[in-house]
């Protein structure tokens, strides 16, 4: 096994972990392009699992033919979650939205379709805010690696991790991981340390703080540029799931980047493909070729259709995020049209 080391009492990399190959850096902003960058830190009071507290940012930046830069929206989440309980005891967004009280809904399944209810027009519109709330659920899911990964430290056999089987390709049944983990390994995932995305860009990203030992992240990136001819529009996005472990080293857990190319009048998506970067487990490739299920899907109705059409062993949770967003180009897109 590696001889890198994951927090102090040490252990190794996980022997069944998958590929390990962060992105250094982020494309240069295209003169004439829209960015939409958002993150989501995960983080819980030193020596407590309960309750857990989410901070998001998220901007839209626009770069012009000059190269010139400017910010055409920015927006924050702040939300407590009762992880035990699995419902949000307190939620904010910025700028507000009066009809939305998530008070007391479920954090996890259902909080969607409550947020959409309760404000239908920010999933209708991809407004900014609507970036940070979908995030919310699989926020919260991530945020238990923080756990488990303290967990495996005192108790080397227990991790607390429970896969569920058959749920996406990492966790086929029969498969390395499901094998080991009813054979009575643990499972935890290790990753990869997280280089560096800034680079020497300084507004390439919105401003985020330093995360806290244990603390976790996500973070999103959509660029939209129009091709010569103004018909077609080229989506490049990624995603980035971090932990900061005890020695204070950032970590990928999850990361992928996907190309797209959509209509621009019709708003159906022409191709895409996703390129993995860093994967927790040995089977979680299997998942890649289903990004291109949504060739054909129109950005109007992709968030709902990635929703109930792609699930279980050919899938993964984390890659169906990140193909939901490309449906925020259509609201980039509108703000190219608006220059």
């Amino acid at each position: 096994m590696s001889d890198v080391r994951l927090g102090i009492p040490a252990f190794d990399l996980h022997p069944l972990h998958g590929l390990h190959d962060p992105t250094s850096s982020t494309p240069a902003r295209e003169p004439g392009s829209l960015r939409r960058t958002s993150s989501i830190d995960m983080v819980r009071a030193p020596g407590s699992l309960d309750p857990l507290y989410l901070h998001g940012r998220a901007r839209d930046l626009e770069t012009r033919l000059d190269g010139s830069a400017t910010e055409r929206t920015t927006a924050s989440l702040e939300a407590t979650i009762d992880t035990a309980a699995r419902v949000v005891t307190q939620l904010e967004v910025s700028p507000d939205v009066p009809e939305l009280r998530l008070v007391g809904v479920p954090a996890m399944s259902g909080f969607r379709a409550a947020a959409d209810r309760a404000a239908p027009e920010l999933r209708r519109h991809r407004d900014l805010r609507y970036t940070l709330l979908d995030d919310v659920p699989v926020a919260i899911l991530i945020s238990g690696h923080a756990i488990s990964a303290a967990r495996i430290k005192d108790h080397p056999t227990q991790s607390g991790y429970l896969p569920v089987a058959d749920q996406c390709a990492g966790f086929l049944t029969g498969g390395l991981l499901m094998s080991s983990f009813e054979a009575g390994d643990a499972a935890v995932v290790t990753g990869p340390p997280a280089p560096d995305l800034t680079g020497i860009d300084p507004i390439g990203w919105h401003p985020m703080d330093a995360l806290p030992l244990h603390g976790m992240r996500r973070r999103r990136r959509v660029d939209v540029t129009l091709d010569s001819g103004g018909r077609e529009v080229t989506i490049d996005s990624m995603f980035r799931d971090t932990y900061v472990r005890s020695d204070n080293l950032e970590t990928v857990i999850h990361e992928y980047t996907l190309e797209a190319h959509v209509d621009r009048l019709t708003g159906v998506v022409l191709s895409s493909r996703a390129t993995p970067r860093v994967l927790p487990w040995q089977e979680c490739p299997g998942a890649v070729a289903s990004a291109a299920r949504i060739v054909g899907m129109r950005l109007d109705d992709l968030h709902t259709r990635v929703r109930h059409e792609l699930s279980g062993i050919s899938t993964c949770t984390h890659l169906n995020d990140l193909l939901r967003s490309v449906a925020d180009a259509s609201a980039l897109i509108a703000l190219l049209d608006d220059k």
